[in-house]
């Protein structure tokens, strides 16, 4: 059941009657829905893995019960053991043997290796780091513990972040879900905007490019065009299709007066490699901040020890996007990017939001993202060879946008150069519809991705978009019909949440 389904919006309807109408300010019968509607949610994708999930949730509970006391400290390192071992089994136990097995075979020994053909679990990943940190955050006094078993189990669950995140932390998610809620008619707002923006973005945009991102990789070894195309093309539908799933999350938690934090901060906007990894992914970097680059001793142990932390955080971040050998070299591409813009260059994270003198350094730095996920995409070794061998194509083309953006800057042609594209953008659109209008309905997803770039420029102040609307009704009347109309008639691909893999 996916946020993009009819299917969910009659099951968020029917727990939204329920929850507010029925159960309004009795916050035990309250949790007790939400509880049951995450179950039945997370069980709808297979109810096997309702298993895992319920014996998380039991550890996790039992041990902070028992984390002040005796051996605290023990039950809370095998609890973490516990849930990591489960991961492992059930993400990575193949990938290691049948690399294991690879690697003996090169000296001779051919052994009759076993492998368990398992199916991942949706959201695993995002639901055993978020019981991880409550372990942590209780045996170290940064959160109270969770007496109430439907509480905890709730947190644990709670269906709009489950499957995908944002990974919550237990003082800012517990309370909220513990004391009572009230009707707010400002935040529900707010999170209808958020569901309708989350899904033009996801499916007039992010869908779209996934059909061009899977014809693109398909024919990528030694075309360094498609190199640069397969980059760009996934970086943005990576982006749009997480970061729609996130607003969407936020949006449907808004409706149940419950706030979940940003998990994207219009992170194609940031101006250095630095800026980005605190506007991407948010909660993950927080989450490897406290519970893995801190405990390794952080910045205190001088700058190379600093510097080692930092690259295992990413070649960890790497490993836990899925078991393949992509991922590790994008952790390891990360790692070498972040740690030379730190140690060679010096960088520092600029302060406020991007303004457009800007330009030039967030083409750069879109640039460097753009490989590193094309990277990130490739299933193939050929695919990488490929890439690393037409490096010099993504060299070579944002190194001359930086040029003509630095020169447009500074000679204050900005807003004409724009205009200017935006004309040739039109008539370019209307002789294609002319010719040909067959092809025009192929790109007419240009739309969407235009509100949406322009939405989030607007907002980029904001901590997620639309977050104010301050115009007059009828603006804010003609950009939801705006919004409904491409959802209406956007193209039925039901692509399916990019990170549910993970």
């Amino acid at each position: 059941m996916q946020f993009t389904e009819i299917l969910f919006a009659i099951f968020m309807l029917t727990v939204f009657v329920l929850y507010w109408l029925l159960l309004r300010s009795r916050v035990k019968t309250q949790n007790m829905l939400l509880l049951a509607a995450s179950y039945f949610f997370y069980g709808w994708w297979d109810w096997r893995f309702l298993g895992l999930i319920i014996l998380t949730t039991a550890t996790t509970y039992l041990t902070g019960l028992f984390a002040a006391r005796r051996y605290g400290r023990v039950l809370t390192a095998l609890n973490i053991v516990f849930n990591i071992g489960i991961l492992i089994v059930f993400k990575y136990l193949n990938f290691f043997s049948e690399n294991l097995q690879r690697l003996l075979s090169v000296f001779g020994w051919n052994l009759d290796w076993f492998t368990i053909d398992v199916l991942l679990p949706v959201g695993i990943s995002f639901y055993t780091f978020q019981a991880i940190a409550y372990s942590v955050d209780v045996y170290k006094g940064r959160a109270a513990v969770c007496t109430n078993p439907v509480t905890f189990a709730t947190f644990i669950a709670y269906f709009p972040q489950l499957v995908a995140g944002p990974i919550e932390r237990a003082s800012q998610l517990l309370p909220q879900i513990a004391n009572a809620r009230q009707w707010n008619r400002a935040m529900a707002s707010s999170g209808l905007r958020l569901i309708l923006f989350g899904l033009m973005k996801k499916l007039c945009v992010a869908d779209m490019l996934a059909l061009y991102s899977d014809r693109i990789y398909a024919q990528i070894p030694g075309n360094p065009i498609l190199v640069l195309l397969g980059g760009i093309v996934f970086s943005i539908e990576i982006y749009c299709d997480f970061s729609a799933y996130s607003e969407i999350a936020r949006g449907v938690s808004r409706l149940l007066g419950i706030e979940l934090m940003a998990n994207f901060r219009f992170p194609y906007f940031s101006r250095n490699i630095l800026e980005f990894w605190q506007r991407w992914h948010i909660s993950l970097m927080l989450w490897f901040r406290d519970y893995l680059y801190i405990p390794l001793g952080g910045n205190r142990r001088g700058h190379t020890r600093a510097m080692w932390n930092t690259v295992l955080v990413f070649v960890v971040s790497g490993i836990w996007h899925g078991a393949a050998w992509n991922f590790i070299i994008w952790g390891i591409y990360w790692a070498a990017v972040y740690v030379a813009a730190k140690t060679l260059l010096h960088m520092r994270r600029p302060s406020g939001s991007a303004t457009a003198r800007d330009l030039p350094s967030i083409i750069l730095t879109f640039g460097i993202v753009a490989f590193g996920f094309y990277l990130f995409r490739c299933s193939e070794w050929s695919q990488l060879a490929a890439g690393f061998s037409g490096i010099w194509i993504y060299l070579l083309v944002f190194g001359v946008l930086w040029l003509i953006a630095t020169f447009i800057c500074r000679k204050g042609w900005l807003r004409p150069t724009v205009a200017g594209l935006a004309v040739a953008a039109i008539i370019a659109i209307a002789f294609i519809g002319f010719r040909n209008w067959l092809y025009l309905l192929k790109i007419w997803w240009m739309l969407p991705a235009a509100v949406v770039m322009v939405t989030e420029w607007k907002c980029r102040a904001m901590d997620y978009p639309l977050e104010r609307f301050g115009r007059g009704p009828r603006a804010r009347i003609a950009y939801y019909w705006l919004c409904m109309g491409c959802i209406i008639i956007s193209e039925p691909v039901e692509m399916t949440f990019i990170y549910f893999q993970f």
